[in-house]
């Protein structure tokens, strides 16, 4: 048997005699272990083999119950090299037994660097409120590996007082430290935290601001949405303000048209950069009254609020803003203005899972384009429908020379899919597009549409 071996099956011989242990025996164990078993885990500790490091770990973690273990194998610490001591001190630490919390502390204020990560990650279980300032400092001024495991350490702590602990600290601590704190409260959600959160937004430090809004993406709620739409005609224009619009895109999604009167209300007085972010948060909650909110913009005095107002319009997933885009496609004064108007009705005649294709829809795009371009966007919409009605809408258009090629393959797209019941209709436009078209592919399927709607000849 090779060493290794005979490591591991003293762990296993190690495991065995504490379950051996009865139940009066364990009691007692609390005060006097068995001198030989921890002697046997210090050994296993120090042995340099890697997996037998593993082993042991794993057996400190999960098997070997006890308050005296556990001091015993905090006093084995500084004689381990230090990743040995970094390796014990976090299995300490997940065994969760506070007997070893002084000296996760201590590790972690001093020594390697490994060893200090090690301890800060321990104190994730075993520390208390207490704790918060040392993890929330290394959070913020310690190295890649001690800010990775303070972090993770400040959103695991547990036991009573510490999210009141950490709102009290996120008052009055300095500026790095404060954001880490933010950060915290945000990822343990708690929502007790939005006061000093909304504090925060309004604080001198730009970079307390940003943690604040970036906690309040994930802790407000849509009871708040007005204390939202207020922060964002506060902020000025720039990423605070983008951040604060995350939020009200957020808590629109949640709420949906429950949001539109506050947001609409919040437009009043707001500068055009607010209003245009007020306006997205509109087309986010959806709905009759956020829909007129919108469009009402179309008549606002900043040019670029109109603008926006006419994309969202455009990208309207409500048939009920048809309306107000056939007005707009309608009007060939503003060319930019009548493309994406033109756009957003086609979207809105294109079929869905909820609704088949509006034929009526794509028929008065069609006489709203102006360019052949625009028409072209229309023969694609029309292409999808197989239907008698979209052949016969597609089929003059064969006849337009700068559309004839795309409306002749509209028209064979159609055909390829129609029933069998409409061959009289749908054989005289294959014939029509054979006789018309220049593209050979074309032609080709045209004249095997033709071919299947043939009726059989006679037997032989």
């Amino acid at each position: 048997m090779n060493s290794f071996c005979r490591r591991a099956v003293a762990v296993c011989l190690l495991a065995a005699a504490w379950y051996t242990v009865t139940a009066e025996t364990a009691c007692a164990a609390e005060e006097e272990t068995d001198t030989g078993l921890v002697q046997m885990v210090v050994e296993l500790i120090k042995d340099a083999d890697r997996d037998m490091h593993a082993l042991v770990l794993q057996q400190v973690r999960e098997e070997l119950p006890g308050e005296a273990v556990t001091r015993q194998l905090v006093d084995l610490l500084p004689e381990l090299p230090p990743e040995r001591r970094a390796g014990l001190i976090e299995a300490l630490g997940e065994r969760g037994d506070r007997a070893a919390r002084e000296a996760a502390v201590e590790m972690a204020r001093a020594g390697e660097e490994v060893v200090r990560a090690a301890a800060l990650r321990a104190l994730g279980r075993l520390g208390d409120a207490s704790h918060i300032e040392l993890l929330a400092s290394k959070a913020a001024s310690g190295s890649d590996q001690e800010r990775a495991a303070a972090r993770e350490s400040l959103q695991r702590l547990g036991g009573q007082g510490i999210d009141e602990a950490m709102i009290a600290a996120a008052k009055e601590a300095e500026a790095p430290v404060r954001v880490e704190l933010l950060a915290a409260l945000a990822a343990r959600n708690v929502r007790a935290a939005m006061p000093v959160v909304l504090d925060n937004v309004r604080a001198g430090e730009p970079e307390v601001r940003q943690a604040a809004l970036d906690a309040l993406r994930y802790l407000a709620e849509p009871s708040q949405i007005e204390t939202v739409v207020e922060l964002i005609k506060e902020l000025p224009a720039g990423p605070e303000q983008t951040k604060a619009t995350l939020v009200l895109l957020a808590l629109s999604s949640r709420d949906g048209a429950a949001c539109a009167p506050a947001i609409a209300a919040g437009l009043e007085g707001a500068a055009p950069t607010a209003r245009i972010a007020l306006l997205h948060g509109l087309a986010r909650a959806g709905g009759p009254e956020a829909l007129e909110a919108v469009s009402a913009r179309l008549e606002d005095e900043d040019a670029a609020v109109r603008d926006e107002a006419v994309r969202i319009l455009a990208r309207w997933p409500d048939p009920a803003a048809a309306e107000t885009l056939r007005r707009l496609a309608a009007h060939r004064g503003n060319l930019r203005w009548h493309v994406l108007a033109l756009r957003g009705l086609v979207r809105l005649a294109q079929p869905d899972p909820s609704q088949p294709a509006n034929l009526k829809l794509v028929a008065e795009a069609l006489q709203l384009a102006a360019r052949p371009e625009e028409k072209r966007l229309v023969l694609a919409a029309a292409a999808t429908v197989p239907s008698p009605e979209a052949l016969s809408l597609v089929l003059p258009l064969v006849d337009d020379e700068g559309l004839s090629e795309e409306a002749a393959l509209a028209a064979v797209l159609i055909a390829e899919k129609m029933k069998k019941a409409d061959q009289p209709q749908l054989q005289a436009a294959m014939k029509k597009v054979i006789s018309t078209a220049k593209n050979s592919e074309t032609i080709r399927r045209a004249k095997k549409v033709l071919a299947v709607g043939k009726p059989a000849g006679p037997s032989p």
